[in-house]
């Protein structure tokens, strides 16, 4: 099969590629898919409640899908984990709703069992879950290894500044859950990458954006006392 269908542009023939042929084995490209399912379904299902365990998750997807024989014309397909993330945890690619309504709710990924909505609780774990497990991906560290990072770091900012600029009516319980899960645990990666850049965003992120939610939640409040969290533990202030 074409592996174009499954990837964000197409892509033509690069020079001293392993695989350059137009087509790949349709198991091949199911078996990436397959792999894809399984890191999503560890992220909600153990990272929900341990987001801890999504960096040796993270670990695998980057060097499975980094592995030079696995890459296609070039680069990896990890296009078709994306657009998995994409379905379960839209918030990170900019989607936005109301949580008290159907459309919201579909905009945010609230999942549906047999019918009916989960529970907040459970929804709410599998955000955190998957908020863990994009950083864990996004914020690899390739400085050393010959192979080529399938998703660079500059995905996590993306998404980040995606969340912090909502305009303050519109911001969710959703999307402060997401970014509190990207940013506990992950911080020093992020500080690692981008320096005092990165200190200004989650200044942002972690002071400034729930400053301006209209309502103070649970949610809400967890991003300011994640970065009390920071300062008692780590010395990073960002008041």
């Amino acid at each position: 099969m074409d592996p174009n269908n499954f990837v964000v542009e197409p892509r033509k023939p690069v020079e001293g590629a392993t695989n350059n042929d137009p087509l790949l084995p349709s198991i091949f490209v199911y078996l990436i898919n397959i792999f894809a399912k399984a890191a999503i379904s560890q992220f909600i299902n153990e990272a929900g409640a341990r987001p801890e365990t999504a960096d040796p998750v993270g670990i695998c997807v980057a060097a499975i899908l980094s592995e030079p024989d696995f890459l296609w014309r070039g680069a990896s397909l990890i296009d078709i984990l994306i657009a998995k993330f994409r379905i379960v945890c839209p918030v990170l690619f900019g989607y936005r709703g109301s949580e008290k309504t159907e459309q919201g709710r579909q905009r945010l990924g609230w999942w549906k069992e047999s019918g009916q909505w989960i529970s907040e609780q459970q929804h709410m774990d599998r955000m955190t879950g998957l908020g863990a497990g994009f950083a864990a991906i996004s914020l690899r560290k390739f400085a050393l290894s010959k192979k080529q990072n399938p998703y660079p770091p500059r995905f996590y900012w993306m998404a980040m500044a995606k969340i912090v600029n909502t305009p303050p009516a519109e911001i969710s319980n959703t999307q402060c859950v997401v970014l509190k899960a990207m940013v506990q645990n992950y911080e020093a990666k992020f500080i690692e990458f981008y320096g005092s850049a990165a200190i200004a965003a989650l200044r942002t992120a972690l002071i400034d954006f729930p400053a301006r939610a209209p309502h103070k939640s649970a949610a809400v409040n967890s991003l300011e006392v994640l970065a009390q969290m920071l300062k008692r533990d780590t010395g990073l202030d960002l008041g």
